[in-house]
């Protein structure tokens, strides 16, 4: 069974990571993964944070839909924000200009 199938749609269905990692009998860090891999494979996968958060689908009703897009979109910029803001003094030091960062290398340097 494959992580669509098991998720339903709309953030009031929304299924805890430890419950969908269950289900799909891997582990929480095995979950992440399976998740990005769908991702990147198009499959457009929400999280709302919180107690009743979890992973869903987007809502069925468009409205919904839009409101639940619109929240995961402005929590996930605001992480990267965030994250970018806590490696800018490690590149400046290691002269790194953030204009020029690459996420697809995995090269140390």
């Amino acid at each position: 069974m494959t992580i669509t199938e098991i998720l339903k749609h709309g953030r009031e269905n929304a299924i805890r990571a430890e419950i969908l990692a269950a289900k799909l009998e891997t582990t929480p860090r095995g979950l992440r993964r399976l998740i990005m891999l769908a991702r990147e494979q198009g499959e457009i996968i929400l999280y709302s944070p919180g107690g009743y958060g979890g992973y869903f689908l987007p809502s069925d009703d468009p409205k919904a839909a839009q409101r639940e897009l619109s929240a995961f979109y402005h929590t996930q910029a605001a992480r990267c924000k965030n994250g970018l803001a806590a490696i800018a003094p490690v590149a400046r030091k290691l002269g790194i200009p953030l204009g020029q960062l690459d996420f697809e290398s995995e090269e140390t340097l």
